[in-house]
């Protein structure tokens, strides 16, 4: 199944490679702060794919390519406001299609497997681009004292203003204030409704995935899936395992497991779990309506902004 995944490393016991999000712009130690929430939630989470509304109106989410004109016009903005503020900031490129992909259930991509195992290629090329990321060595070589003055006016100087209450738990906030801020005020008008509404849909992904886990219908397919796994020589009764077994033993070990694992999944492991994430993301997308159709709203209502701001680069 492939679902737009969170930032992370490949390590033995995780459930699905996940390995970069499309940024048009790589910033750097984003500061936000999180109250009572689960590890690993910040403000650089990216925005929950779920399923395509019937409405085709502007209450329906924003197409592949209007979310990339978003993100692109962001990025642009942020820029230019930093360098306002007397600081450089250098526009990334979107990575390649493979590190697009992740796999939070499963790996079912015999092909994918083939090639990047469980991921541990990407994730070492993800980290050989950050160590020699522009805006990283940029910000390294500033003083103590500038390298705060820069995440001041890119974040703001304290995590207060804004406010997000998860429905997995916890609340998350951030500044106001700085270029951030600044930018998606632009963009979307509304800053405060943007914040909440953005962070809520975005915990969802997590949601939708922890309830798929844990549904008998998941486990239900596991067990044939096992079972063809050993007949194909591995021993492990779950994806997280099979990582676990694998550990470091080496390139061809992992690659050998991920297609295995990718070929037993086809034996309706697959099917199951593309069913119940959809089913488990309608639920939850109809228990928060009014926060996924507020980020809708605002998101249709930035295009005009952003389709100006991405034209006058050109210009």
């Amino acid at each position: 199944m492939r679902v737009r995944g969170t930032p992370g490393a490949f390590r033995p016991g995780r459930r699905a490679i996940v390995v970069i999000v499309t940024l048009a712009l790589a910033l750097p130690l984003a500061a936000s702060s999180i109250a009572g929430a689960r590890s690993g939630s910040t403000s650089a989470a990216p925005a929950l794919t779920v399923a395509p509304s019937s409405d085709p109106g502007p209450s329906g989410p924003v197409t592949a390519e209007d979310r990339r004109l978003l993100v692109r016009a962001e990025s642009l903005l942020t820029r230019d406001c930093m360098v306002r503020a007397g600081f450089q900031l250098w526009l990334g490129t979107s990575p390649p299609a493979d590190e697009l992909l992740s796999f939070p259930y499963v790996v079912d991509d015999i092909a994918w497997a083939r090639k990047h195992g469980f991921g541990s290629d990407l994730v070492k090329a993800v980290d050989a681009r950050r160590r020699t990321d522009p805006n990283q060595r940029y910000v390294s070589g500033l003083s103590p004292e500038r390298r705060e003055a820069f995440l001041a006016a890119l974040n703001g100087a304290r995590p207060e203003g804004l406010e997000a209450r998860l429905p997995s738990g916890g609340v998350m906030r951030r500044s106001a204030e700085g270029c951030t801020s600044e930018t998606q005020r632009r963009l979307y008008g509304d800053l405060a409704e943007w914040y909440r509404s953005s962070k809520v849909v975005t915990d969802l992904t997590y949601l939708r995935q922890r309830r798929v886990l844990a549904d008998p219908a998941w486990t239900a397919a596991l067990r044939p899936w096992a079972r063809c796994l050993r007949q194909q020589g591995h021993t492990a009764d779950t994806p997280e395992r099979l990582r676990e077994s694998v550990g470091t033993r080496g390139r061809a070990d992992e690659i050998a497991a991920a297609v295995a694992e990718a070929r037993c999944a086809q034996n309706g492991l697959a099917a199951t779990t593309r069913t119940l994430d959809a089913r488990h993301g309608d639920e939850l997308t109809a228990a928060y309506h009014q926060d996924v159709a507020a980020k809708n709203r605002l998101e249709h209502g930035a295009l005009p902004t952003a389709r100006a701001v991405v034209a006058a680069e050109h210009q």
